[in-house]
């Protein structure tokens, strides 16, 4: 039984390992000095942009949290998938219900940042 807590352990250390030594290998492996005007300047394609900056997340913020709640939806789905020979028809019920929680939540903030 305390096998699988073992392995479920292992495994939550390591996501937290692989994320941090990433982190950490680029903050120390990184060029420090910022003194090319050019490696500081904003670049399209090669060229060099003219006038103002505009904000990615304004334009592509719905697809973002889309794809995140769908990712999560889909994380619980194979794990239902995985666990249902063993579940009960209750917490299949919660589950499901779970997902369409899930989705109408995703639905209302996207008509959220549509509209403002």
């Amino acid at each position: 039984m305390y096998s699988s807590y073992l392995a479920l352990l292992i495994f939550f250390l390591f996501s937290l390992f692989m994320p941090a030594s990433m982190i950490l290998t680029s903050i120390f492996l990184r060029n420090r000095t910022r003194t090319n005007p050019v490696s500081r300047g904003s670049y399209e394609s090669a060229e060099r942009s003219f006038g103002s900056r505009i904000s990615i997340m304004n334009e592509y913020i719905h697809y973002f949290t889309m794809f995140i709640a769908f990712e999560m939806v889909i994380a619980v789905i194979l794990l239902w998938v995985v666990a249902s020979p063993s579940m009960s028809l209750t917490s299949s019920a919660v589950i499901l219900s779970l997902l369409g929680v899930s989705f109408v939540f995703e639905m209302f903030i996207v008509m959220l940042i549509r509209s403002g």
